[in-house]
């Protein structure tokens, strides 16, 4: 699972800015995260990609956001300013509400994408984050555009349908559960900031899979769903989808944030997509067509647009 990693990217710009001597002093190793970022989150797609596609939707994303909480524990005992965020467990706990459910159902969604339309389209679609965040800006805080976003959704949306556009009808329901993820993962990213700013990240991270994993277990126990996976090594697949994609690849994100201008990050945007196809050619022959990479790359276009003009104000834009 994505881990929700381009929503929180946007908590961090304010690190960032705090940081702009170590990103003059260490722009290599900031670049260096950043590749880390792309790879992990890759390779959490691959690990999804290659789950029994017969395991219930519901037992993988337990089994996924149960491994990453694990792997939190140890972070929290390894770290210690994770140890002193222990003892302000209560402020959390609107957050650790509304990620635990939005990112059970975001997760859901993701997984059977992957099923459907496999890993290269569900990362170009699932690049829309942006897009809806944008709209949601817009609609509840009454945030303009300036003309480079107008530009980036322009190019983001041609490349939408061209990704988006299936004959098949199970193709079809496939990209409409990937902007499902896309949608609910960018509704985590909105409320993280609107109530979490000033919480540590890592923290809402963690507490985000202890609650999905309980969301999870609560809903396969009431539903008699829960189910054992048959093979040890889907088990395997699963602890190492999520600690690849929420936890080695976040915070080679936040290092790459504090270490270079927050900016240039969007760079791991297309390595990201281009890791992802890469990974599913080599492992799973699979590659989408022609006309569906140009779509992935527009999409992919369109969000750096987005990103990199965000927030400056139309006016300034219009000079």
């Amino acid at each position: 699972m994505p881990g929700g990693g381009e929503g929180v990217h946007n908590n961090f710009m304010n690190n960032s800015e705090q940081n702009k001597h170590s990103d003059k002093r260490f722009p290599i190793v900031g670049y260096l995260f950043l590749v880390a970022t792309a790879f992990f989150t890759a390779l959490s797609y691959a690990f999804g990609r290659a789950l029994d596609f017969n395991l219930d939707l519901e037992t993988a994303t337990f089994f996924w956001f149960f491994s990453a909480f694990i792997c939190s524990i140890f972070v929290t005992l390894a770290v210690p300013s994770q140890r002193a965020e222990v003892k302000k467990l209560r402020s959390y706990l609107k957050i650790f509400i509304y990620t635990s459910v939005l990112t059970s159902i975001g997760a859901a969604l993701w997984i059977l994408s992957i099923r459907t339309i496999g890993i290269p389209l569900t990362s170009f679609l699932m690049k829309a984050q942006t897009l809806f965040s944008l709209f949601l800006g817009m609609i509840f805080l009454g945030e303009r555009l300036n003309k480079g976003e107008s530009v980036g959704i322009v190019i983001t949306i041609i490349g939408g349908v061209i990704v988006a556009y299936q004959r098949e009808f199970g193709l079809l329901v496939g990209t409409i559960t990937a902007l499902g993820a896309a949608f609910f993962y960018s509704c985590i990213a909105f409320i993280v900031k609107k109530v979490a700013q000033d919480l540590n990240m890592l923290m809402v991270a963690n507490l985000r899979a202890l609650g999905v994993s309980i969301v999870m277990i609560i809903f396969l126990v009431i539903t008699g769903t829960f189910e054992m996976p048959s093979s040890i090594l889907d088990i395997v697949f699963m602890a190492f989808g999520g600690i690849t994609g929420a936890y080695i690849a976040k915070a080679s994100q936040f290092q790459a944030i504090k270490l270079i201008d927050v900016s240039r990050t969007t760079a791991v945007m297309p390595l990201e997509s281009l890791f992802v196809v890469l990974l599913s050619y080599f492992i799973f022959q699979e590659i989408p067509s022609v006309i569906k990479l140009l779509g992935g790359g527009l999409i992919i276009t369109g969000v750096v647009f987005l990103v990199i003009f965000r927030g400056k104000k139309p006016d300034v834009m219009d000079k």
